[in-house]
């Protein structure tokens, strides 16, 4: 795949989101939340606090 650098930080968070929602390849799952976590941006999760990723 390629890289997602021309996503802003906003979608590529509610995209990230929607896949686990609609239950999208994990393959896919996790080619987004590396991106995320290169752009150490943090993950809301309904279990826990927010959380930044490292």
């Amino acid at each position: 795949m390629t890289s997602l650098i021309k996503l802003s930080d906003p979608l590529l968070m509610t995209t990230y989101y929607k896949a686990i929602d609609i239950n999208l390849d994990p393959s896919f799952i996790q080619f987004l939340l590396t991106e995320i976590q290169k752009r150490g941006l943090e993950i809301k999760d309904e279990n826990q606090n927010d959380r930044k990723m490292s």
